[in-house]
């Protein structure tokens, strides 16, 4: 087993990470400019719980799309304005991650997804390629999307591989895509489990229903071939 293999994808370098299992994906609302608010006031919402007796959240009062879910008040900005735990001790120097709903053990020892289901060649590909976080939390949450990606550029365009400028392009502006698609549709796009996932995917990702999502394919290929 290499190294990729085994790699965690919650926070791969010091450019860009993902907190999607935090429950950042679960407002209705999931554009950037959004999701970019909601983090950057962090800080002052997770001080804010900290000094009160309440632990849980379901984003200030905003809709939401999975009202059995989870939207921690303790996630924000740290290092280089990327998402991450308020709470971490490599954030606070101090180990206050039990003062969230889920607690210490549970925020530590969880894997998404996306760890499972994309390979090794897949998850070394988004971390060379993907620096902005916001859209490498898009290629996080839905892994199926991203596997079909990045496989068409493989099987029918390898020559995007050959300048890593071109590829950071093409995979930027297809993710930039179906994180348009994605916030369009109004249920759930994270799953903490496996199975969750394959029931729920059938509803965004791409490779599911290719009628449904001909013009969203159809805009990639653009993206691919404009940039070629």
């Amino acid at each position: 087993m290499n190294y990729y293999e085994t790699l965690i994808l919650c926070q791969p370098d010091g450019t860009k990470s993902c907190s999607a299992c935090c429950g950042l994906f679960n407002f209705t609302d999931i554009s950037r400019e959004t999701l970019s608010r909601f983090l950057a006031d962090g800080a002052a919402r997770s001080s804010s719980f900290l000094t009160s007796s309440n632990i849980t959240d379901q984003g200030d009062g905003r809709d939401i799309r999975d009202t059995t879910s989870y939207i921690c008040p303790h996630q924000g900005l740290v290092f280089n304005k990327r998402p991450g735990c308020l709470l971490h001790p490599q954030y606070r120097n101090a180990t206050l991650r039990n003062s969230s709903f889920f607690g210490e053990n549970i925020c530590s020892g969880f894997l998404c997804p996306a760890h499972a289901l994309l390979s090794a060649d897949h998850k070394r590909t988004i971390i060379e390629l993907v620096d902005d976080w916001y859209l490498y939390s898009i290629a996080v949450i839905d892994p199926d999307s991203t596997a079909w990606l990045l496989d068409l550029l493989r099987d029918r365009y390898p020559i995007a591989f050959q300048r890593e400028d071109v590829a950071k392009k093409i995979l930027s502006g297809a993710l930039a895509i179906h994180a348009r698609h994605l916030n369009e549709y109004r249920g759930p796009v994270f799953y903490y489990s496996v199975s969750e996932y394959e029931l729920g995917k059938k509803n965004f990702a791409i490779p599911c229903d290719s009628a449904a999502n001909a013009g969203q394919i159809r805009e990639i290929l653009e993206i691919i071939e404009g940039n070629l």
